[in-house]
């Protein structure tokens, strides 16, 4: 190999500049492939170096992708308001086995071209044998013909693609001939080697650091329970985070030891983690974009995640906004409980559709899906507090906007302040640095009610939640305009 790469350098001296030699290196094809990766690169090809060069397909010869391809049935489609949104996979696996959605990867040219072509196919049931989704006004379905490359970065525990992304379509296979990967099994055990273990490639150092002495079950959580838990719910939880600057609150010593807030980036920090730039800062700030990235925060024990409520990708428009009710201690979550629900019921004769999720404390988050083109920050806190004066005004027995502790007893303080440009609230499924280990648990509104038990939510038991969640399941869907619900408040 040595010989033939002496004679290529002296061969391709005084080449055109568009030809270059480069010097071989020789290391570990894993350390290799994952710098590759982390410049965002498809993958790498690698040689056996004892090996002769000979053209054509060959063991020698071996390609790694960053990202694995696969191809899939398309089985239906998702629309939102009549608009494409995502495509619905499967593979044959004894029947047609549904494998999860297909969410990116579309323009607006591609979108138009697959739209005719799924038109022609639609059906009136379900093509898939097993484990079809349920069917809503925005699911339609077609007759299993077309057959979709696409990329993907695993499977979940349940089977589904990890963010699969849209390639293109493949007319030369015919749909019968696609059948299933077998995924490597989620339970495989991890090698452990001097204090370290990988997670999803990413690699935790002092894995067995306690972090929380106890998770309500009398055993510590570590830094490896951590990645493993954000690796169980990344899939979920990357959704309303990505595109979004974050900051992280973290505990390298475990939440009895002392507290870092960081929203921007620092030295020897994983290159997972993205940066952004924003308007009137020179530093950047901290973004997770991907699963893997949520792995590198547990490796530098970030505990809590913390997104501000931006539209994706757009930090000067609003997003979402976030009512958070801080009781006073001497008040019953029962009240909490009422008071969510009084908040869901004036968003809606606003117009606006609302989320609740408990805190991982004692109070209750009320998020509400925004559409805000043309509204700035500005207007968006003003609406917040708005609804709040109104609110504590109308009860001003059970409710106030004064955030001084001294006054909040026996009251609820309803807190309109996340509803600034850089301000923050614990993204759902985050966990917190608090005992217990208590996690910010989306819930449906037939959840919000007597009986409630927040601190039952824990980094031990939410894992095992996530197959059966339905809370949030249209939280896209539930975006309305918030300049009209702007001017209702404004009417009265």
């Amino acid at each position: 190999m040595s010989d033939r790469h002496a004679r290529l350098q002296a061969e391709i001296e005084g080449a055109p500049e568009n030809i270059r030699f480069v010097e071989h290196f020789v290391s570990a094809g894993d350390a290799v492939l994952q710098s590759a990766c982390r410049m965002h690169l498809e993958g790498i090809v690698s040689k056996r170096l004892d090996a002769p060069y000979r053209s054509g397909r060959g063991d020698a010869w071996t390609k790694s992708k960053c990202r694995a391809g696969h191809e899939v049935v398309i089985g239906g489609f998702v629309t939102t308001n009549g608009a494409f949104r995502s495509l619905l996979a499967g593979v044959y696996r004894e029947g047609l086995v549904y494998v999860g959605r297909i969410g990116t990867g579309f323009g607006q040219r591609v979108a138009a071209s697959i739209m005719p072509k799924l038109a022609q196919l639609e059906a009136d049931k379900s093509p898939f044998t097993h484990g079809s989704p349920r069917k809503t006004a925005d699911i339609h379905w077609v007759r299993p013909e077309l057959v979709a490359e696409i990329e993907y970065e695993g499977f979940t525990g349940d089977g589904h693609l990890r963010q699969a992304a849209f390639k293109s379509l493949r007319e030369d296979k015919p749909a019968e001939e696609v059948e299933a990967e077998t995924p490597a099994p989620v339970t495989t055990p991890l090698a452990v080697q001097r204090g370290s273990a990988a997670v999803m490639g990413v690699m935790i150092s002092n894995a067995e650091k306690p972090l929380w002495p106890e998770a309500m079950d009398g055993q510590p959580v570590t830094k490896l329970d951590l990645a493993r838990y954000y690796e169980a719910v990344g899939d979920w939880l990357i959704r309303h985070i990505r595109g979004r600057p974050c900051s992280m609150i973290r505990f390298p010593d475990g939440i009895e030891g002392q507290t870092f807030f960081q929203r921007h980036g620092a030295k020897g920090q994983s290159a997972l983690i993205a940066e952004v730039s924003v308007s009137g800062d020179r530093k950047p700030y901290l973004q997770f974009d991907r699963v893997e990235a949520l792995i590198a925060a547990a490796q530098v024990a970030a505990l809590e995640l913390h997104p501000w409520n931006n539209e994706p990708m757009h930090p000067d428009q609003p997003g979402r906004l976030v009512f958070d009710l801080d009781p006073a201690p001497d008040v019953a979550f029962e009240q909490v409980i009422a008071a969510a629900r009084e908040i869901r019921d004036r968003l809606e004769r606003l117009g606006l559709v609302s989320f609740c999720k408990t805190t991982g404390g004692k109070g209750l988050h009320v998020v509400t899906p925004v559409k805000a083109a043309g509204v700035g920050w500005a207007e968006a806190k003003a609406f917040a507090l708005g609804v709040c004066k109104v609110m504590a005004a109308d009860s001003p027995d059970r409710y106030l906007i004064n955030m001084a502790k001294k006054a909040r007893q026996g009251r609820i303080f309803l807190d309109y302040l996340r509803n600034d440009r850089m301000s923050t609230a614990a993204a759902p499924l985050s966990p917190r640095g608090r005992a217990g280990a208590p996690v910010s648990m989306p819930l449906t509104w037939s959840q919000v009610k007597k009986g409630l038990v927040p601190q039952k939510y824990t980094i031990r038991t939410v894992p095992g939640l996530l197959g059966k969640l339905v809370a949030w399941q249209e939280y896209c869907e539930g975006e309305r305009p918030l300049a009209d619900a702007i001017e209702r408040l404004a009417k009265g």
